[in-house]
C-alpha cells in the first residue's frame, strides 16, 4: 500500500501544480498563447510522466467487450436523443469557430486536452481502486475541468449561481461517470464517452437550445443507465470466449456507424433534413405529428423558391412552416409572404432570403408525435 501512495502521490502534486499554473496563466497576457500551445503541451508532458509512474499497473475487467458496447450504445443513443431534442428546443449556431484555422485550434487545445486528463485519469485509477483515491481523483478533475478564471470574474450571486447550475453540476457529474468508467470498463470507454460529449461541444454546427436543468437531467440519465447496465454485466459469469464477444461488436459498430448517419441527417449536415411539425397551422396538407422533409436552400438557391412552396424558415427566434403566397422583388433580392393552410389571415411580417431554411419536399404521416409528445412533457 505504501509502494502504492509513493507511486501515485507525485502524480497529483504535479497535477495540483498544472492545476495553479492553468488558473494563474488565464489572468496574464499571455492566456491566449498558453491555451492554444502551452497547456496542451503541459498535459502531454503530464500524460508521459503518468505512463512511466504507473508502468505495470493494469485495470482487469470480467466482461470489457460487452460492457464497452453497452456504453457505445447509450452513447450512440444519447446522441440521437439530444439532436433529436433540438426538434423541440431549437437549434442555436455553435459558438466556436467552425473554420479550418478554428477546428484545427480547438482541436489540439480543447479536444486533445480533454483526451490526455482521461488517460491520466485511467491511469491513476488502474494504480488504486481504493475509496481514497477515487474520491480524490474525481475531485481533482472536476477543479481541473473548472474555468476558475470566469468563477473569479463573477460579481453578483445570480450569475454565480447560474454558473454553477448551468456549468459546474454537468462537469460533477460527468467526471463521476468518466471516473465509473475508468474503474469498471476501459480507457477506450472514458476516451469515446470525452470525445463525444466534447466534439459536440465543439464541432457539432449546431447544438439543441436546452435548458440547464436539462442537460443536467439527460447527463444524470446517462450515469444511471452506464451503471446499471455495467454492474449486471459485472455479475454475469465470464466464460463467454473472446471471440465470441467480439462478433458482437462488430454488429455494435455497424450500429454505431448507422446511428451517426441517422445524427448527422438530424442535425442538417446533409442536403435534406426532418423536422416535426408541433402544429395544425397547415392542415391538411399536414398535421401536427407528421414529419417533413425539407430541402436546406442556401445563397442562391434561395431564389428558386415559388409562390405556392410550403417553406421552413426562423422568424423572432422561432421556426415557422408555411406556404408561400406572394413574393416581392427588392433590388436584388426578394421579400416572402406566407401564410398557413389552415389560418384565416396571412402571416403580417416580411420574411427575406437570409430567413429561410429550406423548402418543403416530402410529408411523413405520424413520425413527428415522439418529439410532440417529449415537448409537451418537458414544457
Amino acid at each position: 500500500m505504501r509502494d502504492t501512495i509513493k507511486k501515485i502521490l507525485p502524480l497529483y502534486i504535479f497535477l495540483l501544480i498544472y492545476l495553479l499554473i492553468n488558473t494563474l496563466m488565464r489572468f496574464t497576457s499571455l492566456r491566449n498563447i498558453y491555451v492554444t500551445i502551452f497547456n496542451p503541451l503541459l498535459l502531454l508532458f503530464l500524460a508521459i510522466i503518468t505512463y512511466f509512474l504507473t508502468d505495470g499497473f493494469r485495470n482487469r475487467n470480467r466482461n470489457k467487450y460487452l460492457k464497452r458496447q453497452n456504453v457505445i450504445i447509450i452513447i450512440v443513443g444519447y446522441c440521437i436523443i439530444y439532436y433529436l431534442s433540438g426538434l423541440i428546443f431549437g437549434f442555436l449556431k455553435n459558438g466556436y469557430s467552425l473554420s479550418l484555422k478554428g477546428i484545427i485550434s480547438n482541436f489540439i487545445s480543447l479536444f486533445t486536452v480533454a483526451l490526455f486528463k482521461e488517460y491520466i485519469r485511467y491511469r491513476l485509477l488502474c494504480v488504486s481502486k481504493k475509496n481514497l483515491n477515487v474520491y480524490l481523483t474525481t475531485l481533482v478533475f472536476i477543479l481541473l475541468d473548472i474555468d476558475f478564471y470566469y468563477l473569479l470574474d463573477i460579481n453578483n450571486s445570480i450569475n454565480l449561481l447560474d454558473y454553477i447550475l448551468s456549468t459546474i453540476v454537468p462537469i460533477v457529474i460527468l467526471n463521476i461517470t468518466l471516473t465509473y468508467l475508468a474503474i469498471k470498463v476501459n480507457l477506450t470507454a472514458n476516451l469515446l464517452y470525452r470525445a463525444v460529449i466534447t466534439g459536440i461541444m465543439l464541432f457539432s454546427p449546431i447544438i439543441p437550445n436546452h435548458a440547464w436543468i436539462v442537460t443536467n437531467f439527460s447527463y444524470l440519465v446517462i450515469l444511471i443507465l452506464l451503471i446499471a447496465s455495467i454492474d449486471y454485466l459485472s455479475l454475469l459469469d465470464d466464460r463467454k470466449s473472446r471471440k465470441r464477444e467480439l462478433k458482437k461488436e462488430k454488429g455494435t459498430w455497424i450500429f454505431l456507424v448507422i446511428a451517426f448517419i441517422f445524427i448527422f441527417f438530424v442535425i442538417g449536415v446533409f442536403k435534406y433534413q426532418p423536422i416535426a411539425i408541433m402544429s395544425n397551422s397547415m392542415y391538411d396538407y399536414f398535421a401536427r405529428g407528421d414529419a417533413v422533409i425539407i430541402e436546406k436552400v442556401r445563397g442562391d438557391e434561395v431564389k428558386k423558391v415559388k409562390i405556392g412552396d410550403v417553406i421552413h424558415y426562423r422568424h423572432n427566434g422561432t421556426y415557422i412552416t408555411h406556404r408561400v403566397i406572394d413574393i416581392q422583388k427588392d433590388g436584388n433580392s426578394y421579400i416572402y409572404h406566407t401564410k398557413g393552410d389552415n389560418n384565416e389571415v396571412s402571416d403580417n411580417w416580411d420574411i427575406y432570403e437570409k430567413d429561410i431554411n429550406g423548402i418543403i419536399r416530402y410529408r411523413i404521416k405520424y413520425l413527428g408525435w415522439p418529439s410532440v409528445w417529449l415537448y409537451e412533457l418537458l414544457s
